[in-house]
């Protein structure tokens, strides 16, 4: 606990704002040395910050919010769950039932479960985030979050275009050019993406 507190004067340190688990609410805590005592004070920040004036508070809104992200992450979590479950479905039927041992067999179910896993990862961060129990703040976490997302859309993106390269390699040399097209913008996303964590990094520095 002690290494998570900032200094802010020499008998008072300060968190982050952080979610207390306990009660759900965004606090802060403040330790004061007194004597030979340490105090530790909790404080909700939306109180905090309505009793000195510097925002208004609105419950209701509050309210509304938490339950609208609280839907949509369960939603994606759904779907989630569904994406997966598709994908399983599918293999063991192509293989199992239809005796169909294709590429699109063997990728599809792949493609599916990385995009589900991508939708999973997102719906966790958000219930995490904005409904329920976190860890105190890192300032990377926003990039982290992109970073872990974009990672899974590429690694299906990629899927995809080696499973569409060898269906034209065995059917339209013709149509090459399509998968190309594919592969550059894969390749665009990964030197974006290589931008953006470079750029973050350095703001940081």
């Amino acid at each position: 606990m002690m290494s998570r507190l900032t200094e802010y004067d020499n008998d008072i340190l300060m968190s982050e704002p952080y979610i207390n688990s306990a009660t759900g609410h965004t606090c802060i805590t403040v330790l004061k040395k007194e004597e030979q005592k340490y105090l530790f004070m909790d404080f909700k920040l939306s109180t905090l910050l309505g009793r000195l004036g510097l925002i208004e508070l609105h419950p209701q809104f509050n309210y509304f919010s938490k339950l609208f992200y609280k839907t949509t992450g369960f939603a994606m979590m759904g779907f989630a769950f569904l994406t997966i479950f598709y994908a399983l479905f599918s293999y063991v039927k192509g293989i199992f039932i239809d005796g169909s041992f294709t590429l699109d067999t063997l990728f599809k179910p792949i493609v599916a479960l990385t995009l589900g896993l991508a939708i999973f990862d997102l719906a966790k961060t958000i219930l995490e985030r904005e409904v329920f129990f976190k860890n105190y703040s890192k300032e990377d976490e926003d990039a982290n979050v992109l970073t872990k997302f974009s990672i899974a859309i590429i690694i299906a993106l990629s899927i995809e275009a080696l499973m569409v390269v060898f269906k034209i390699a065995l059917h339209d040399y013709s149509q090459m050019i399509y998968a190309l097209y594919l592969i550059m913008g894969i390749a665009l996303i990964i030197i974006s993406l290589g931008i953006y964590s470079y750029l973050s990094k350095k703001s940081k520095l």
